[in-house]
């Protein structure tokens, strides 16, 4: 293990890279077509297999309870930005994946 990646795994929390949301997001999708998902949530065995193919390729010490907390995290992200982009003067730019605003739009959300 290199000294940074070593450095991500000292301490409680375990820290995510872009490539390994990423890849979460990837696995956690599939496992969801394949019928792994039972309702709402998914499986310990898809967390399990999560944990897995991010230890191995990213050379991290991931467990199963870091994928759990992460995808609350981006649960919680994802319905921040869903509730944004349902306001009435904002806007979503697909190609650039981004929400867009006016400025004196932004600055009175803010101040909200």
């Amino acid at each position: 293990m290199s000294s940074t990646q070593n450095e991500k795994c000292k301490g409680k929390h375990f820290i995510w890279s872009k490539p390994m949301s990423h890849m979460l997001l990837e696995i956690l999708a599939e496992e969801a077509l394949q019928e792994s998902k039972p309702s709402s949530t998914f499986k310990a065995e898809s967390f399990v297999k999560v944990a897995t193919e991010i230890s191995q390729k990213f050379n991290v010490q991931c467990e199963p309870k870091h994928v759990h907390n992460h995808l609350k995290i981006v649960e919680k992200e994802w319905r921040i930005i869903t509730k944004i982009k349902n306001k009435s003067r904002f806007g979503s730019d697909d190609c650039l994946k981004m929400i867009r605003v006016s400025k004196d739009v932004y600055d009175e959300e803010v101040k909200v």
